[in-house]
C-alpha cells in the first residue's frame, strides 16, 4: 500500500512540472482542508494510496502553525503518495515543497494535482525512492514529513529519519506511524518535541536537542 510505498519507476528525477500527464484510473479524495487552496480535491489513484486523516492532518498543521513552523518554509514530504502532507503545508504557507514518490500511479496523479492547483512554479517532484534521493539534495529543508508505509519496519524508518536529519539541519522531522508497534526513536541528539496518538496513527515532532521550544 503506498502511503508515498515503494513501488517501482524508472522515470527521471523531475524538477518543473512543465509537462501534463494523463489522469486516467485515478479518482478524487482527499482534500486540502485550510489555507489558500482550502477545499480543493486531489487526485489519487483508484486503489492503493493511503492518505492521512482529515483529524490527523488537521492536528498535526495546527500544532506546526500553532510554533511558526510553517510560514515560508521550505518543506520535504519524503513519502508523498497522494502528496497530501506536502501540499497542504504549502496551501498553509510554505514557500516550496519537494515530494518524493518512486510509485508511477501516484507520481503521475500528483502531477495531475500539482497543474491543477497552480502550483508547479512551488514544487518539485522525485521520482524516486527517499534513502536515493536524499544523497542527491541540493539544498536543506525546514520542514520533513515523513509518512512511510506502516508495514515499514520501525528499524528501516529509523535508518531514514538518521539520513533525513542531514538535510534538515535546526529544523523539524514529522513522524507518522501506526499506534501498535510503530514508535521509532528519534536520530542521536534529536529530541521527540511532541507526540499524539490518533486512534491507529502515532505523530511525533522530531527536532535537535538544544532547539528552542516554542
Amino acid at each position: 500500500m503506498i502511503s508515498g510505498g515503494y513501488g517501482r519507476c524508472a522515470a527521471p528525477v523531475c524538477g518543473a512540472l512543465e509537462n501534463s500527464t494523463t489522469t486516467r484510473g485515478v479518482s478524487h479524495a482527499p482534500r486540502i482542508i485550510a489555507g489558500s487552496l482550502r477545499g480543493r480535491r486531489l487526485i489519487v489513484p483508484a486503489i492503493g494510496v493511503r492518505p492521512t486523516k482529515d483529524r490527523v492532518k488537521a492536528a498535526i498543521f495546527s500544532a506546526l502553525d500553532a510554533r511558526g513552523l510553517l510560514q515560508d518554509a521550505v518543506a520535504l514530504d519524503a513519502y508523498a503518495g497522494s502528496g497530501a502532507l506536502g501540499l497542504e503545508a504549502v496551501s498553509r504557507g510554505a514557500a516550496s515543497v519537494t515530494l518524493v514518490e518512486p510509485d508511477r500511479a501516484a507520481l503521475a496523479a500528483v502531477r495531475s494535482t500539482v497543474k491543477k492547483f497552480g502550483i508547479e512554479g512551488q514544487v518539485r517532484l522525485i521520482a524516486d525512492r527517499i534513502e536515493m534521493a536524499s544523497t542527491r539534495f541540493s539544498h536543506t529543508f525546514d520542514l520533513v514529513f515523513v509518512d512511510p508505509p506502516y508495514e515499514t519496519d520501525s528499524d528501516v524508518v529509523h535508518d531514514v529519519l538518521i539520513q533525513l536529519s542531514k538535510c534538515v539541519p535546526g529544523g523539524t522531522l514529522v513522524v507518522e506511524r501506526p499506534t501498535r508497534g510503530g514508535k521509532v526513536a528519534p536520530p542521536a541528539d534529536w529530541t521527540v518535541v511532541w507526540e499524539r496518538a490518533f486512534g491507529d496513527t502515532l505523530v511525533m515532532f522530531m527536532q535537535p536537542v538544544g532547539i528552542p521550544q516554542v
